[in-house]
């Protein structure tokens, strides 16, 4: 078991179908234990005191056609540990839950809705997963990865955990089974602002490179050492 304090948002884009994820936490490689994106399926987040094998049985519950309450029905069932445990879920159809366990670290929050899912803990402010729930729905417009960094951003803003915050991770699946977007900061003094930095490079690429892993003969050169 890992504890982590954490805050984080699960969402899909209604236009697209893409789902995705952004995470942070005090702790080192959060994106390692908190995430995951299964394109297709949903989009799974395991916090507080963190068990990254929940997403499997979460996992299997969606991908029998379940929905997210379900899936995270079936996650606090299988552990012998729920009150320690903080879940969310964002399924392919939209469908969203959470659940905070009984000894959550900490101040801690809960929101979900339609295609969006956000929870924290050891909190700066238990409103923190509501205003970052609510500014994803209104940013409908803009693509998902982009939509989770300025969701995530709101937390930040608001005073986010209360042990300052050092990696952070952003991942998103659009209609294939690889991740469109994959992108870890691991340790950093300012994890936000690095993982904008990377996206800021990555982003403008990121279609090339899923061309490249799906249709590598019209993939476009980048002019490296024996790219021809």
């Amino acid at each position: 078991m890992n504890i982590t304090s954490t805050f984080s948002v699960a969402g899909r884009c209604s236009a697209t179908g893409s789902l995705g994820a952004v995470v942070t936490s005090s702790s080192p490689a959060v994106g390692a234990r908190c995430l995951s994106v299964r394109g297709q399926s949903g989009v799974i987040l395991s916090q507080n005191v963190t068990d990254p094998r929940l997403a499997s049985i979460g996992y299997s519950a969606l991908e029998k056609g379940y929905d997210a309450e379900a899936a995270v029905r079936a996650m606090k069932n299988v552990t012998p540990y729920p009150d320690y445990r903080q879940l969310a879920v964002v399924d392919a159809k939209g469908g969203s839950s959470v659940f905070t366990g009984k000894k959550a670290l900490g101040v801690h929050g809960e929101f979900c809705s339609t295609n969006v899912a956000a929870v924290g803990n050891l909190l700066s402010d238990p409103a923190i997963p509501e205003a970052m729930g609510r500014h994803f729905i209104e940013q409908e417009s803009v693509s998902l990865p982009e939509r989770l960094i300025s969701s995530i951003e709101v937390g930040f803003e608001m005073g986010g955990e209360m042990d300052q915050e050092h990696s952070i991770a952003l991942l998103v699946y659009t209609d294939e089974l690889i991740p469109y977007v994959d992108l870890r900061v691991d340790y950093s003094e300012d994890p936000l602002s690095d993982l904008k930095k990377l996206w800021e490079i990555y982003g403008p690429q990121a279609e090339d490179y899923k061309i490249r892993a799906i249709e590598p003969a019209r993939a476009p050169s980048y002019n490296v050492k024996g790219d021809e």
